[in-house]
């Protein structure tokens, strides 16, 4: 089909042709037909546009949440979404219906959300909002982790034991979530109104040293990160100690008594293991050896008898351990050497009784340390030297017994300040010089005996006051004078020479028979 174009180009040349034709005479050409007007082709119909709406992304699912100690973890799919906008991480806790906005993440790469402060033991739920960039949004399902139920794994409490200290051990914990172990202390066995003394929060502290001073009963409590406790078994805060084959409360036994039982060997040493003692009495025994050193162990120790016995040996320097002790009680044994120094250090020593023993040496000046002294005898050992004024500064002394050994020199006149002073025996020494008018006047004296000396002087009328005296021997000696009518008017028993008597001396003048009968004490009274 010839187009419009070609057909008008092949028009115009032909008639420049027959122009160029006719000008060489030939006849013009007919004129040209009019050329075809050319057809318009139709217009094409317009194609419908179709608009199709956004849709919303896809739900993504949470496959995991997890947890330790320092955060929960929560992981989801990631979104395939082209248009892909945000996450947003949502919460709620328990059963509260509050929804919390907890995270949002502009990177569908980020898939994981760590929360650091949460609570294992109840619910904690969660979901995921995508939203694509048409601000549509669709929620997940939501998800929550394993619920923090179990308890700690609880421990093994192990039977006490005792070396020198009470301990309770129990069973370490290995649980990861691990807090820390509470010591529970209770007056009764089932626990009841039981009172944390310690908390240890170190898994490998599995020991705990207890108090001495009462009997317990005791827990351990094991905690973990979340609040959850486990409680172990219960056992009795004490110790059985063997003593001669009977067996005593390590915490109860406070006085202990076996005296009079024909023990015989040496002190048991179990008995410095049961260091709540304050009163041990083992006197009137067949107990030979030294003191063993266990018994400075005692720390609560007040009275301490052991006489009777057949001990031996030096009094050891470890007796001032004793720093509780108020009475000491030695008597009649073999002890030698000299009282250790040690022994005035007591300041709460009220008796000291190491009569009837080896003892020699000079009694130490420090005996006037002892203020809190009540009663001191020394009576029949190899004591030697001066009595010690220092004697006198004892207020509350009421019994001196210093009979019986080589003492020599005069009675010291400070004895008369010891104002409580009610016996003193001085018998049997070589002791010198006149009776102390400072003693004669102590006003609580009511037994004084001088017998077997080389005193000297006069008898102080003093001591021959009416019913003053429930003892008086002075006899012995060398006394030079005594008035004989306050002798006899004093109402004594002169005729009882173990309570009364003052023969063998030098007095000037024999001495006159006081007789005791009603006719003669009514004259002696009307004076």
């Amino acid at each position: 089909m010839i187009r419009p174009d070609q057909l008008f180009r092949s028009l115009v040349v032909s008639f420049l042709a027959m122009k160029l034709f006719w000008g060489c005479a030939s006849p013009p050409p007919p004129a040209p037909a009019p050329a075809p007007k050319p057809v318009a082709e139709p217009a094409p119909k317009p194609v419908p546009v179709v608009v199709i709406p956004p849709s919303p992304p896809k739900a993504v699912a949470i496959y995991s949440v997890t947890y330790d100690r320092d955060q929960m973890i929560v992981k989801w799919q990631a979104s395939s979404e082209t248009d892909f906008d945000s996450y947003t991480v949502l919460g709620a806790k328990g059963v509260h219906e509050t929804v919390d906005t907890l995270a949002k993440f502009m990177s569908p790469a980020d898939t994981v959300f760590r929360l650091e402060r949460f609570d294992p033991t109840i619910e904690n739920w969660f979901w995921i909002l995508v939203k694509n960039k048409s601000g549509l949004s669709t929620k997940g399902e939501r998800s929550t982790h394993l619920l923090e139920t179990q308890a700690p794994e609880s421990s093994k409490l192990f039977s006490v034991e005792y070396d020198k200290d009470l301990k309770i051990r129990w069973s370490r914990n290995r649980d990861d979530d691990f807090l820390l172990y509470t010591i529970y202390q209770s007056r009764s066995e089932d626990m009841a109104r039981k009172v944390s003394v310690k908390e240890l929060d170190r898994r490998k502290d599995t020991v705990y040293v207890l108090p001495m001073d009462s009997v317990y009963y005791y827990q351990i409590g094991a905690e973990d990160f979340w609040g959850l406790e486990s409680l172990s078994n219960v056992v009795e805060g004490d110790f059985n100690i063997k003593v001669l084959d009977q067996e005593y409360s390590l915490i109860n036994t406070t006085e202990l008594d076996l005296s009079s039982r024909q023990i015989f060997g040496e002190i048991p040493t179990e008995i410095g293991e049961l260091i709540n003692l304050t009163i041990l009495r083992l006197h009137i025994n067949f107990l030979s050896g030294r003191i063993p050193d266990e018994i400075w162990k005692l720390k609560q120790l007040r009275i301490l008898n052991l006489s009777e016995n057949q001990l031996s040996g030096e009094i050891p320097s470890g007796i001032h351990k004793l720093v509780q002790l108020e009475e000491l009680w030695l008597g009649d044994n073999n002890f030698s050497g000299q009282l250790p120094y040690q022994i005035f250090t007591l300041k709460h020593l009220t008796h000291l009784n190491v009569s009837d023993n080896e003892i020699s040496g000079d009694i130490s000046e420090s005996i006037g340390t002892l203020e809190q002294l009540v009663y001191l005898n020394l009576w029949k050992n190899n004591i030697s030297g001066f009595i010690p004024t220092e004697l006198g500064e004892l207020s509350k002394l009421e019994f001196l017994g210093l009979g019986e050994n080589n003492l020599v020199g005069p009675i010291p006149k400070e004895l008369g300040n010891a104002l409580s002073l009610k016996s003193i025996g001085l018998f049997e020494n070589g002791l010198t010089g006149p009776i102390p008018d400072e003693i004669t006047i102590l006003p609580k004296l009511t037994y004084l005996g001088l017998f077997n000396n080389q005193l000297d002087g006069s008898v102080n009328d003093q001591l021959l006051q009416k019913g003053k005296m429930s003892y008086l021997r002075l006899n012995n000696n060398q006394f030079s004078g005594i008035d004989h009518d306050t002798m006899c008017r004093s109402g004594y028993n002169w005729e009882n020479p173990i309570y009364f008597d003052v023969s063998k001396n030098e007095f000037e003048d024999p001495l006159p028979v006081c007789y005791h009968n009603s006719t003669f004490h009514k004259i002696y009274s009307s004076y």
